[in-house]
């Protein structure tokens, strides 16, 4: 079973956002161990102070994941949906466990940039922190289903 760490800045308020949120983290529980560290967003008012602060939670929350590490950013590697399948099966084949960051508003450090394997763009468009969680979950599902051959994909 793949082991899979979505770890978010923030967390998701719009109920109907959570309730598609559940609907994939069910659909993807018999495939995927999956976790969601959530961090609190910080409440200073300078943006770099902002994005300092919670970079430095997001380096601590790091401390305790094993594996390879992807934030995934607007700046990040385009990826097709059967890409991301493929790239996940190598992960899960090697025993890779993965790790997702979504960050502040204001994005993460620089610092935080430079441990990461690499970073994936969900969309050219730019995402809320919700819609980012909500659109990777189904994105997640959709690469499992490409995996297994499932009519999800088509």
């Amino acid at each position: 079973m793949q082991h899979i760490t979505l770890l978010t800045v923030g967390r998701v308020k719009s109920s109907w956002i959570n309730e598609g949120c559940q609907e994939y983290l069910d659909r993807l529980r018999p495939s995927v161990k999956f976790t969601i560290t959530e961090i609190p967003p910080s409440r200073q008012k300078d943006t770099e102070k902002q994005r300092q602060e919670e970079s430095e939670q997001i380096l601590h929350a790091l401390e305790k994941q094993r594996g390879d590490i992807f934030l995934l950013d607007e700046a990040g590697e385009r990826m097709a949906s059967k890409q991301f399948s493929v790239f996940l099966s190598k992960a899960e084949d090697m025993g890779i466990p993965l790790t997702f960051i979504i960050g502040g508003a204001y994005g993460v450090s620089d610092h935080v940039r430079s441990i990461v394997r690499g970073s994936i763009r969900l969309s050219d468009m730019t995402l809320t922190h919700e819609m980012s969680r909500l659109f990777f979950l189904e994105q997640l599902y959709r690469a499992m289903e490409i995996k297994k051959g499932g009519g999800y994909h088509h």
